[in-house]
């Protein structure tokens, strides 16, 4: 019988990493049917177990003042504060506080890894927890596609769940997931694990062996697979931040630690944005043509019905493609509304969870759900012109840091994950415009996006650091001659 004593259960309970991984892993089974309410009890658990590592490896210790900009992200969970007493107490005063809480766990847990990694040793140990994360996510997106996949074959109409529809909701791949926006977005975070576990330097330095043809090929097929799934969930949102990762990546590869003229960046420059242009028309016809495969492939048009058993629609077979024409699918009329509640409360918000209440009151009662679908628009919201400024300042010291350790670093240091993290920080900031997905949620994407701005400083470390070695090397180089 294998017995744990009490220092290993100490290790655990102040295991970072394992809290990290645990969190983004529960939250992803979070939008999983059938299984989503226990994941959900789960993640209350592991929440309250990041508060408890959150107090003592942060508060006791003062660890917190190594965090970079604390002091603006202090400033931003007061103002959040400020703004639920001027409320007063309400129902949705709890919502609010449950955001509030969230934000140590965001800001210092997650963004904060950056702390542990000051020493060699520390930097190993997160790049060890990124190739950990990377493996769980290509093979758990992976299990779970082909379920998907499965039981869209195999049942080929709307399953009716508590927290929205399985397989098919409004002609649009849900699979095992209640949304198909979450699924497409969760798929693209695997893919870009996948892309992490291709450069081959951080998986042979992460996993201590070297890459194979094998390891190649199952992380090829995790990613198209990944693909698939987004093409079928007709998620606008996500195609949008996959053309914005791979353009960003190349506009990397082009410019990142040369020493270019302007000339050289006009003509560069131009050639980028044709290249968007044309991968962003080329991918969405590739989507097309993956929608209309996947209709024909449907046996009949009965058995691919798109039947909502709670309002007994007629059976109509499945296109793949959005009931709902418009192209900002309602975003338009969620921005307007947001500036109508901005207009009447403008220096610290309403919070996050008055924003139906104060919604309805000053949009005639049309306030359709209580997000903004524009994670900017929401935090301004939320937290009035005081947190969106301070919010704001931190985004762009951050960007700044960020930014400049990306293109001064020579182009032998390109092997780390570093241009990896940054295009997807990148997508992701594009992504926020249309999605609620920067602060207000407990969800795997916010969760998520704060974890990879961590290890992106971890990275900009790491990358200054072998950069000032060969720096060095060449010194003692020169010096010898």
């Amino acid at each position: 019988m294998v017995q744990i004593n009490k220092s290993q259960t100490v290790r655990l309970r102040d295991n970072t990493s394992l809290f990290r991984v645990a969190m983004v892993i529960d939250l992803i089974l979070c939008q999983i049917g059938y299984i989503a309410v226990p994941s959900i009890v789960a993640a209350v658990c592991i929440f309250f177990w990041g508060l408890s590592l959150f107090m003592r490896e942060y508060v006791y210790s003062l660890k917190i003042k190594e965090v970079k900009h604390y002091k603006l992200l202090i400033a931003f969970i007061i103002t959040n504060i400020i703004t639920i007493m001027i409320q007063g107490y309400d129902r949705g005063m709890w919502e609010s506080l449950g955001m509030v809480l969230n934000m140590p766990l965001i800001f210092f847990l997650y963004y904060g890894v950056h702390t542990e990694a000051k020493t060699p040793d520390g930097r190993r140990k997160i790049y060890r927890e990124i190739y950990v994360l990377s493996i769980i996510m290509l093979w758990l997106s992976l299990i779970i596609n082909i379920l998907s996949l499965v039981s869209l074959y195999m049942v080929g109409q709307s399953v009716s769940y508590y927290f929205g529809y399985l397989v098919v909701y409004e002609n649009r791949f849900t699979g095992l997931y209640y949304n198909p926006n979450l699924m497409a977005f969760t798929s693209f975070c695997a893919m870009f694990c996948c892309h992490l576990l291709w450069q081959s330097d951080f998986y042979e330095r992460a996993a201590g062996k070297p890459l194979t043809k094998r390891t190649r090929a199952l992380i090829l097929f995790s990613a198209g697979m990944n693909l698939v799934v987004i093409f079928l969930t007709d998620s606008n949102a996500s195609m949008l931040i996959i053309v914005c990762y791979v353009i960003t990546y190349i506009f990397y590869r082009m410019f990142g630690g040369r020493d270019i003229d302007i000339r050289y960046a006009l003509k560069k420059g131009i050639g980028v944005i044709l290249l968007f242009v044309v991968f962003a028309a080329a991918i969405f016809a590739v989507r097309l043509g993956f929608q209309t495969t996947a209709t024909h492939t449907m046996s009949t048009p009965e058995e691919s019905a798109n039947v909502f058993e709670d309002n007994g629609d007629e059976l109509n077979r499945i296109t793949f493609e959005h009931m709902n024409k418009n192209l900002d699918s309602g975003r338009i009329k969620l921005f307007k509304q947001g500036i109508n509640v901005i207009k009447h409360h403008p220096i610290f918000g309403v919070g996050k969870g008055e924003i139906t209440k104060y919604g309805n009151r000053y949009n005639d009662n049309k306030m359709k759900y209580s997000d903004f679908h524009n994670g900017y628009l929401t935090i301004f919201v939320c937290s009035g012109l005081v947190g969106f400024g301070i919010f704001m300042t931190f985004a762009a010291l951050s960007c700044k840091e960020l930014v400049r350790t990306l293109f001064s670093v020579r182009p032998i240091i390109r092997g780390d994950i570093f241009p990896c993290i940054a295009s997807f920080l990148t997508a992701y900031c594009v992504y926020s415009v249309f999605e609620r997905a920067l602060v207000y949620d407990v969800t795997f994407m916010i969760e998520f996006f704060w974890m990879v701005l961590g290890y992106g400083f971890v990275c900009a470390q790491s990358c200054r650091t072998e950069e000032t070695k060969l720096s060095d090397n060449k010194g003692i180089i020169i010096d010898s001659e």
